[in-house]
């Protein structure tokens, strides 16, 4: 039976549980430092009673302000809007056009998978403080919701106004445009395609995506763990290699070199580890279900995560490759879509291990263009370089220093020369891959060093463009160009500034030659 949004009504009833473990988690994150007192011997051993008193009082009201959010958060959709009631002490109303819905997306965290309910996040493209979070309701509702939401009739309203206010006989042209309005909505009705599945990934593909990852982000987290007990990760090497951290490196030379060596290897197998680990627990399960125009992307193990692509919302498709991932024959896309600001890597809906025709699909939907385009080319200035590397250059130093101070000269200086191989490769590799490209209908933005990231951009869909020169560029008349969309802004650092200029004119050109808008 199809659920009647109309009519006022609260989350799942098991919502309450799922409120107050969120609330409770929420508190707990936000005021961990009252458990600090816990430390001492003398509050355990004199006061232990009194603070578990404290706590049950805490929890208790806990409980209580979370029943009173449940009771008093209550939504329906009316005339083409959700509208949404909540608040404990005092009551906030909210009132969101349809047309003013950028995306709807679907969670389901651990809580909500123990109690079989799933969350609800409604974007806008309004103030951020818009955003709707409805943490518990049944699958079958939530997915009802988000149907009943994503309707837009903004189209067909203006269709009414116009036809109206050019009608001689107003009451009859209304009521044939109403019939006619009605017929359309069956036909649409009748004709609109099944959702079909377009491919998911098994296990074997999603480690493939693992293997091929990036693996800066698991080698800081390894880097960051390993901090923490660097003592006792140094007595076991030490141990095993028969390496006297107290003696100099130069009087055991092999040992050093074979201490290094272990230590290398150890830091490759556990960043390997963490990250396909990562990987797998964030994708698991990854399906994208195609229904008309639009996609829909499924996937998380601890966390599920249901979210919709639709061609109007989107304005920045992104492909990541490595040659990793061009020997298994798979690319990673990312979607940014309209937002209220500037989106985050973790707010862009991505897409993993897609196949080279599955990507064809996902493009051409989106641009109603063939991948891949051909574009004329603006690089960016080996001058970027020394920008680049004066970072690099800063990091190492500071690494270098550091190692000095606590393991001498020898492995500070190994490790300085490695840094600077490395470092230098990665800035030389950054600088080739920058570019720009422009076509009639798309902007192509490519960045990365051993990755590549090719940036999309509909034409049409570019806000605004800005030129940035600092004083070296205005003196050897280079300059940055920046490009402004729906969801952020893309920056191609280093162009010549005729090239600049020759780019912005072209394409301020374009958008105000085109009759499309960027939603």
């Amino acid at each position: 039976m199809k659920t009647d949004f109309s009519i006022p009504r609260r989350q799942n009833l098991r919502g309450i549980l799922v409120v107050f473990l969120m609330d409770l988690v929420k508190s707990l994150r936000q005021n961990i430092y009252v458990f600090l007192p816990l430390l001492s011997s003398n509050v355990r051993e004199n006061h232990l009673g009194k603070v578990f008193i404290v706590l049950a009082v805490l929890l208790l009201l806990q409980m209580l302000y979370s029943y009173k959010s449940y009771l008093n958060f209550k939504f329906h959709v009316q005339n083409q809007r959700f509208l949404l009631k909540q608040g404990v002490f005092s009551f906030k109303d909210t009132d969101i056009p349809f047309d003013r819905i950028q995306n709807i997306n679907i969670n389901q965290n651990l809580i909500q998978q123990m109690l079989n309910v799933v969350g609800v996040e409604i974007e806008t493209a309004g103030q951020s403080t818009a955003e709707i979070k409805i943490k518990a309701l049944s699958r079958e509702v939530a997915m009802e919701l988000k149907e009943e939401l994503l309707k837009n009739e903004t189209s067909i309203r203006s269709e009414n106004r116009e036809i109206i206010e050019n009608s001689g006989n107003l009451e009859n042209d209304l009521e044939d445009h109403l019939q006619s309005e009605a017929d359309h909505k069956t036909q649409h009705n009748n004709l609109a395609s099944k959702p079909s599945l377009l491919f998911n990934l098994n296990i074997w593909e999603l480690l493939k995506v693992g293997i091929s990852s990036n693996y800066l982000k698991g080698f800081g987290l390894v880097i960051f763990f390993i901090s923490t007990i660097f003592q006792y990760l140094e007595e076991f090497f030490a141990s095993f290699y028969k390496v006297d951290f107290e003696n100099t490196y130069l009087t055991q030379l092999y040992q050093t070199f074979t201490f290094l060596v272990g230590f290398i290897i150890f830091l490759l197998i556990a960043t390997f580890i963490v990250t396909v680990g990562r990987t797998v627990i964030k994708y698991y399960g990854l399906q994208v279900t195609k229904k008309d125009n639009d996609y829909e992307v499924e996937y998380g193990l601890l966390k599920r995560v249901n979210q919709i692509i639709k061609k109007n919302k989107a304005q920045v498709f992104e492909i990541e490759e490595n040659p990793l991932k061009n020997l298994f024959q798979i690319k990673n896309v990312f979607i940014s879509q309209a937002s209220s600001q500037e989106l985050r890597d973790k707010k862009k809906i991505g897409v993993i291990g897609i196949s080279d025709a599955n990507l064809n699909i996902l493009f051409t939907s989106l641009f109603d263009l063939n991948y891949p385009q051909q574009f004329v080319n603006f690089k960016s200035s080996m001058r970027l370089m020394f920008r680049l590397s004066f970072a690099y250059v800063l990091l190492s130093s500071l690494i270098a220093t550091a190692l000095f101070f606590l393991q001498g000269w020898l492995f500070s200086l190994v490790i300085l020369l490695m840094l600077f191989s490395v470092f230098g490769f990665i800035v030389y590799k950054t600088v080739r891959k920058s570019h720009i490209g422009v076509n009639e209908n798309l902007i192509e933005v490519q960045s990365g060093s051993i990755h590549t990231n090719k940036k999309y951009i509909a034409v049409h869909k570019v806000q605004s463009i800005s030129i940035q020169r600092n004083f070296f560029q205005q003196k050897n008349q280079h300059a940055d160009l920046i490009i402004y969309t729906a969801s952020g802004k893309e920056r191609i650092n280093y162009l010549k500034l005729e090239e600049v200029l020759l780019l912005v004119n072209y394409l301020n050109f374009k958008v105000e030659e085109s009759e499309l808008g960027w939603i």
